[in-house]
């Protein structure tokens, strides 16, 4: 394992109009970005034969999410480190288990690692802004064995699964307990479980912080790797001890 590094230095930066002006028009690209690409999925699913355009709709959404980083850094509002994600761009029938920090998180890893099934959190697939996802193959949360079932269909056709175990974003910093679904749909797709550690210097768009709710900047964001594993034992253990191993190396408590 890597040796812990440093913390991500404050987001101390002045208020600054230029700022202001940056974070509304972040905003507003954001918002024309996923509506206008949510209503054009949702027609072009409409045309195509059941269970088609998945990977069409997985490598425009990778494509997009880049673009919209992009235009945060390039705004000066974030700095994103996201070098070892790159360490996965061969990656094929992996489970990707990240910690939940914010709605950013999604898109540090989908915009990196490539055919990337995310399962998400059940109803956000009615929201047509986020058509892209249904058209991409993401499994809403809420579908008991019928989602193992399309996981596993799923990493066996070799693209990679996304989970956050935790399930939903934390409030304040510390890791939440593990749902164990990600580990049983592991062992039956015979999938190696790969973690990814988040880091931030901001709650920003965490639990119960509206997108409108301007932050302090910069913003910065680091992902890391830890070791990828196979489960073993009971899935409730096996998750329970995943849990513990990426606390300690995110140097975070237990919630």
């Amino acid at each position: 394992m890597a040796d812990t590094l440093p913390p991500l230095p404050p987001p101390d930066r002045a208020r600054r109009p230029l700022d202001v002006l940056a974070f509304w028009g972040v905003l507003a690209v954001f918002g024309v970005s996923y509506l206008g690409w949510g209503l054009a999925a949702l027609a072009i699913r409409a045309v195509l034969p059941a269970g088609r355009g998945g990977g069409f709709g997985r490598r425009a959404i990778a494509r997009g999410f880049r673009m919209l980083l992009r235009l945060m850094e390039r705004s000066g509002l974030a700095h994103f480190d996201l070098a070892e994600l790159d360490r996965l761009r061969g990656a094929r029938g992996v489970v990707l288990v990240p910690n939940h920090l914010s709605m950013i998180d999604v898109m540090l890893v989908v915009s990196r690692v490539p055919d990337t099934v995310c399962i998400m959190k059940a109803g956000l697939e009615r929201n047509p802004m986020l058509g892209g996802g249904r058209l991409g193959g993401y499994l809403p949360n809420s579908g008991g064995l019928s989602v193992i079932r399309r996981a596993t269909e799923a990493l066996r056709g070799g693209a990679n699964l996304l989970v956050f175990p935790e399930g939903t974003r934390g409030r304040d910093g510390r890791l939440g307990p593990f749902h164990p679904g990600f580990a049983l749909i592991a062992r039956r797709a015979g999938a190696p479980v790969q973690p990814v550690l988040i880091e931030s210097n901001t709650r920003y768009l965490g639990k119960e912080w509206p997108f409108w709710r301007r932050p302090a900047f910069p913003l910065r964001y680091r992902v890391r790797l830890g070791e990828r594993v196979t489960v073993t034992g009971g899935a409730e253990a096996f998750a329970e001890g995943l849990r513990r191993g990426m606390a300690a190396r995110l140097g975070t408590a237990l919630r």
